[in-house]
């Protein structure tokens, strides 16, 4: 680095003038000990320049003794982070929630859970700041200190000493902040998930195939649903916190909605927690925007699904059945045939969702019936309708309060604990600047 050949040549020059004001004839005795100091310096400087590379591996060799690396601090660091990031989203997404279900006079207590987290996030992105600093630029550090040491008449003594200090000190310290943390955190931080659970899963029709954007409603009585969800392409759906407050043990009737028709899953009854899947027993869908529900009482004894083809193997056990073709309006359906007999089908239209959607009956007679579909068509867009949260205002007062608990603990573990280490790695590169002799002033008599 061209940073130590001049620090080095400058000691020399310290060294030097030292030795010049020493040796000199004049009976001045200040001139005498600024002539030894100067000297001094010059000596400490070289030393310093020569010793640059291994400083530079002492700090590795401190922070493998005492079993730290900055790789794993770096990593603690970041899980942090994560959740700083999603305690926040959730106090932003409860916040959604309160507004649509009218709730907003607990908006201000949620605004101080949400400071207290964002005061939190804050902080770790300054210790983030502070680590990249040190971490990317300590051999800079290091070596412009010592440049500024090896300044004649200690005019850079001091700045010197505080950042070669530095550079040792905060490359040290700031990996074994995680053990400085975890011996004054609380064992556990409170824990919402001990009194609310969820309820996700995944919508599939009768052969076990997802089904595309279902409207999936939970109902607690009669009446409008308590919650509603529109599943994703692959028919997943997730009710629970921070948009939905459902008490462990909380029992929920399902409704499945799917192109305008409202269908019964199995299993009906959900009791929080709950993962599984919802599987309508009447409804095929064929896929391409083209979907079959059975109303009666048959079998389906084999079946054949491929891209623009339906073939069903249909046994009907009472004296008659019916099945419902929907297919979006784009679909085109090329020819329906029931027992190798052509059919004509009537389609109805009507609009659901912002969806235009056809429908048309086929009826069968009692007994073993062949059904055989063509047609074409391009997958099934997302209906537009809106999620329904579950929100009870007593819940929310609880999971507020639980929150501003952990947002307090976050606080102090993540705020206050790494402030307090961070002044005392300051207090300590202050006392080693002062051992270098970074604090003493030269006085001229």
């Amino acid at each position: 680095m061209e940073i130590l050949p001049l620090a080095y040549s400058l000691s020399l020059l310290t060294y030097s003038l030292g030795a010049l004001l020493y040796g000199s004839p004049l009976p001045v005795k200040s001139v005498k000990k600024w002539g030894v100091l100067m000297m001094y310096d010059g000596l400490a400087s070289a030393v310093l320049v020569s010793s640059y590379s291994l400083l530079l591996r002492l700090g590795e060799h401190l922070l493998g003794a005492l079993g730290a690396s900055w790789p794993s601090f770096i990593d603690w660091l970041t899980s942090r982070t994560a959740v700083l990031v999603t305690a926040y989203l959730a106090a932003q997404s409860l916040a959604t929630s309160l507004k649509l279900s009218g709730a907003d006079v607990l908006l201000e207590l949620l605004k101080h859970v949400a400071s207290l987290i964002a005061a939190s996030l804050t902080a770790i992105k300054m210790i983030y700041l502070i680590s990249i600093v040190v971490y990317s630029l300590r051999d800079r550090i290091l070596a412009v200190g010592v440049l500024l040491y090896a300044i004649p008449l200690r005019v850079g003594k001091g700045v010197g000493a505080a950042m070669i200090a530095l550079s040792l000190i905060y490359y040290v310290g700031l990996p074994l902040m995680p053990a400085f943390a975890h011996a004054f955190e609380s064992p556990q931080l409170p824990a919402v998930g001990e009194r609310y659970g969820s309820i996700s899963g995944k919508v599939v029709d009768v052969l076990e195939r997802p089904v595309p954007h279902p409207i999936v409603s939970l109902y607690r009585d009669s009446g409008d649903p308590t919650a509603t969800r529109v599943g994703d392409a692959e028919g997943r759906f997730h009710f629970g916190p921070p948009q939905d407050l459902m008490p462990l043990g909380e029992g929920f009737d399902a409704e499945v909605v799917f192109m305008g028709y409202r269908l019964r899953p199995d299993p009906a009854r959900l009791s929080v927690p709950w993962t599984g899947v919802l599987r309508i027993g009447n409804l095929l869908y064929a896929g391409g925007g083209l979907a079959i529900i059975f109303v009666g009482v048959l079998e389906l004894r084999d079946f054949n699904l491929s891209t623009g083809s339906v073939v069903l193997e249909i046994n009907v056990l009472s004296s008659g059945a019916t099945l419902f073709l929907l297919k979006l309006a784009p679909v085109q359906v090329n020819e329906i045939a029931v027992n190798g007999e052509r059919v004509e089908c009537s389609w109805s239209s009507f609009s659901w969702r912002g969806l235009a959607i056809e429908e048309c009956r086929i009826a069968l007679e009692a007994g073993e019936s062949s059904v055989q579909i063509s047609y074409s068509g391009d997958g099934y867009p997302r209906p537009d309708a809106e999620a329904k949260h579950y929100v009870n205002v007593g819940d929310v007062v609880d999971y507020l309060n639980i929150l501003l608990t952990t947002a307090a603990s976050y606080l102090y573990s993540y705020l206050l604990l790494p402030s307090a280490y961070l002044a005392i790695l300051s207090a300590s590169s202050y006392a080693l600047s002062r051992f270098l002799g970074g604090g003493l002033r030269l006085r001229v008599v």
